[in-house]
């Protein structure tokens, strides 16, 4: 009952000293944030606080908003909030203001990043397993060296700026394309979160909208680090994606929120199975019972399917008799400097059981 009393108490001061009124948030134990007037002096508020929780000592970080950049600091601020709730103790120890500061640095980084195409590609081979024939490649963001691809991919989703990166990388390889054979195909990767913003559909058409050849050779997979919440509205930008001529993929089937209903209702050309199913699939494993029967029901559904992440000689085989199509991974190629690749000049069937149906790697 004390406890109550105290946070009735804690959110009336909150309120009051907020801007406007508009009360506090509690965005972890023991932990509010509110917005308030830049003139208000901070003093009055920890006397207040205090006053209120029996004299307890709160530790007060401020964040000063610039009105003229008001849509940036709301992106910053909600992404520094997530930080300083995620890093617990050592972070109010360390001070909100340096999460924040930490913050501000990465997105004027990233902003950098998408203006000045700070950013290189390389091209991994997708491959048949049947074959050993290259089927196209997909470009993978690098960074600096120190800088992990998929951090920094993060970082532009939590930051909003997502979409413009993506049609960063788009417009890099569609003049990658038009220098190469015109049997060459690349995979963009493109975020769900871009493609379900509204003009997005069109400046990815509007950058080869005088080929129909080079949306023949685009293949766009779709990314998503969150769940999709409108599936019917995706799959209506996908099918017209796919009536402008793109082949269109979706990536990491069966990691984070990709499920069953999303190949229920998304009608793509490929899914591409989640590396962690393939890596650790043995014969007659859990996992290789799973990528048997997603395959065989994806083929029902007029579906192909690629095996990510295929490091040894016998997962690439096992794949291929469960019925998967393409293949990649470190077995066929690393990412290339440059989308320019063939099999080896003498290739080996690779080792199998007696009946076992070969493959060329």
């Amino acid at each position: 009952e004390d406890a109550e009393e105290a946070r009735q108490s804690l959110q009336a001061v909150l309120r009051a000293d907020s801007y406007g009124g508009l009360g506090g948030a509690e965005v972890g134990v023991d932990r509010f944030a509110i917005m308030r007037s830049s003139e208000a002096p901070p003093e009055r508020l920890l006397q207040s606080v205090g006053a209120a929780t029996g004299g307890a000592i709160p530790e007060l970080s401020r964040m000063p908003l610039d009105c003229a950049a008001t849509s940036r600091n709301m992106r910053t601020m909600r992404l520094a909030l997530d930080r300083f709730i995620e890093a617990g103790g050592d972070a109010a120890a360390a001070g909100f203001s340096d999460t924040v500061a930490r913050t501000l640095r990465d997105s004027s980084r990233f902003r950098d990043i998408v203006e000045q195409s700070g950013f290189q590609l390389a091209y991994q081979p997708v491959v048949s397993l049947e074959t050993g024939r290259l089927h196209h490649f997909e470009a993978l963001a690098r960074f600096s060296p120190d800088t992990s691809p998929a951090e920094t991919i993060q970082l532009a989703e939590d930051l909003d700026m997502i979409q413009a990166f993506d049609l960063s990388v788009v417009r890099s390889i569609v003049r990658e394309l038009e220098a190469q054979p015109r049997s060459t195909r690349i995979a963009a990767n493109l975020s769900a979160h871009s493609l379900m913003i509204d003009g997005f559909l069109e400046e990815i058409l509007g950058l080869v909208s005088d080929s129909r050849d080079l949306r023949r050779r685009l293949i766009l997979e779709i990314t998503e680090t969150r769940k999709i919440q409108d599936l019917d509205r995706a799959n209506s930008l996908i099918a017209l994606l796919r009536k402008a001529g793109h082949i269109v993929c979706l990536d990491d089937f069966g990691a984070g929120a990709a499920s069953l209903d999303y190949l229920r209702r998304l009608e793509v050309d490929f899914i591409k199975i989640d590396g962690r199913y393939i890596q650790s699939m043995t014969e007659g494993s859990r996992d290789a019972l799973v990528v048997k029967h997603l395959v065989a029901l994806c083929k029902e559904l007029g579906v192909a399917t690629i095996a990510e992440m295929v490091e040894t000689a016998s997962v690439a085989r096992l794949a291929q008799e469960l019925g998967v199509e393409l293949g990649q991974g470190w077995i066929f190629s690393k990412p290339l400097d440059t989308p320019k690749w063939s099999p080896q000049s003498t290739p080996k069937p690779a080792r199998g059981r007696v009946g076992a149906r070969e493959i060329w790697i």
